[in-house]
């Protein structure tokens, strides 16, 4: 009777193993496609990298910059580290950081094999992608670094890719300790807080205590002599530490939400497979569990001048906490990027830019909302380009407002207040305006306007992140190149400002004749 009991446990075991066995075949097949993208992806780098190095000509630093560099560098990162821990701790009490497929959570996870076997392979692939993808980028930038700082070019590239390496196996680690820990929400994000605390007050005090700072001096290891050489390996296998936490705990993960999770990233893996960016965000903030408010934080009185700009304003004040927090956030961050341009390597002014487009993103929300109900625009008593167009004032302020706290930022944490201050002032009004072009475009993309061109489709969806890339590098590259004192580097970044009106220009015409198509198909 007990045999006929557990034949069903049996065969249910056996299928499992038959899983787990194509799994590890796929996985195989998936590393060899991973090496042959990096292989491609390598030989494009070493060309582009040998053109960069050749024209951008950096001069060594001066000792004051280096000894900057040396104290406050990895108080900075580590602060910037520790909120990438946040994020990742929130997620694992969210049910992340793995992605894995509905039916693996139907069937495999109920299955009477050990959980930690049958995730094990997903975590680890998830983790490959990310260690190898940091790896690359510090190497990247360690090969402009090591030009201005002393140490040779083995040291910086070496000790960047390192960082760039443990960063992912910090952030996935504290993920997956939430995840199969079971942490509530307001835990993981109490324990995330403490963590940025400790952080910040290193940076305050100029102290090198919490394990983030640590991993900020294995950032800047060649400038680093005696403890704090050796608190970077300390960082480095804290942060090993975790993800050994992480993986042996990985089978407490709460099924429901890895249901729900699988059943959201498998959409929105097709909606970024076919280009629909306005399908990926809406599914992002359902997996983020990111609503607006139901009480907005300050009431509009009602007025018939223009109902537009007050709807619009009306969305930004129904806003959650996280959704401002996160622009806040990524407002700072772009300015810190622009000094350390200045600082490290011009070829962080290349982040900026596809940084502030998320904010963007979030802030051209009235607009997406708009483009998603097309026969409600029939009804209005003007065209669809012009709606749209009047949706975009809004916007551009709340951006500008954006571009002024990066500006602010950049002059607290430079040692030149005043260009930075100079460059903002100049840039940030024509800055807003295509970041909220390039935004709009975006949102409104048709997924399957180019169906049987994939090439133009995969142009138009590209073309925004280009234009942003370029927007936020040129202002700060010719501030950066032009020789002499502050006003001739301001007068250079105010030449760009052609560049990029002419860019909104071309936006506002993109956008009106996709509008104004779609009205007389509708038509």
């Amino acid at each position: 009777m007990g045999t006929l009991l557990a034949a069903p446990d049996a065969v249910a075991a056996m299928k499992a193993m038959r899983s787990a066995r194509r799994r590890r075949y796929v996985a195989r097949a998936d590393v060899m496609e991973v090496l042959y993208r990096v292989y491609l992806g390598g030989l494009a780098a070493i060309f582009i990298l040998a053109f960069l190095a050749g024209a951008l000509h950096e001069v060594p630093a001066d000792p004051g910059s280096i000894d900057s560099i040396r104290d406050h560098a990895p108080a900075v990162i580590g602060l910037a580290v520790a909120l990438l821990v946040l994020a990742g701790l929130r997620s694992g009490a969210r049910g992340g950081p793995l992605a894995i497929e509905a039916a693996e959570v139907r069937y495999t996870l109920l299955a009477p094999v050990s959980r930690r076997t049958a995730l094990r392979p997903a975590a680890v692939a998830q983790l490959r992608l990310a260690v190898i993808a940091g790896a690359i980028f510090g190497a990247v930038v360690g090969n402009f670094v090591f030009r201005r700082f002393p140490g040779s070019a083995v040291e910086w590239i070496g000790s960047l890719a390192a960082f760039g390496a443990v960063v992912p196996i910090a952030v996935l680690g504290a993920a997956l300790v939430a995840c199969g820990r079971r942490l509530h929400i307001g835990v993981a994000s109490a324990i995330g807080l403490v963590l940025v605390a400790w952080s910040g007050l290193d940076l305050a005090l100029g102290w090198n205590s919490s394990p983030t700072t640590m991993l900020g001096d294995l950032a800047t290891l060649p400038l680093q002599h005696g403890a704090d050489a050796a608190l970077a390996a300390v960082g480095a296998l804290l942060a090993l530490a975790a993800l050994a936490a992480g993986l042996l705990g990985i089978g407490g993960l709460r099924l429901e939400a890895a249901r729900r999770r699988a059943e959201l990233v498998a959409e929105m893996r097709f909606s970024a497979s076919v280009q629909d960016l306005r399908t990926v965000i809406l599914l992002r903030r359902q997996l983020a569990s990111e609503h607006p408010r139901r009480k907005p934080w300050l009431r509009l009185r009602g007025t018939a001048r223009n109902p537009v700009w007050q709807r619009d304003w009306q969305s930004f004040l129904r806003w959650p906490v996280v959704r401002i927090v996160r622009v806040v956030l990524i407002a700072v961050a772009a300015g810190g990027l622009a000094v350390g341009g200045y600082d490290l390597t011009p070829v962080l002014f290349a982040l900026p830019g596809p940084l502030l487009l998320v904010a963007a993103l979030d802030l051209i929300e009235p607009l997406a909302q708009e483009s998603d109900h097309p026969t409600r625009r029939l009804l209005l008593p003007f065209t669809a380009s012009e709606l749209i167009r009047r949706h975009l004032w809004a916007p551009i302020t709340a951006m500008a407002f954006v571009l002024v706290i990066a500006t602010a930022t950049a002059a607290v944490a430079s040692g030149d207040p005043g260009l930075a201050l100079g460059v903002g002032a100049v840039v940030f009004l024509p800055l807003a305006a295509v970041l909220i072009c390039a935004a709009a475009v975006s949102a409104t993309n048709d997924p399957y306007e180019f169906a049987l061109s994939p090439q133009i489709a995969q142009t138009v969806s590209l073309a925004p992140i280009i234009v942003s890339l370029i927007a936020g590098f040129l202002p700060l590259f010719v501030a950066w190149k032009i020789e002499g004192g502050n006003g001739a580097k301001v007068g250079g970044a105010l030449g760009i400002d052609f560049v990029l009106i002419l860019l909104v220009i071309v936006g506002l015409a993109a956008l009106s004749l996709r509008f104004n198509k779609r009205e007389k198909e509708a038509l």
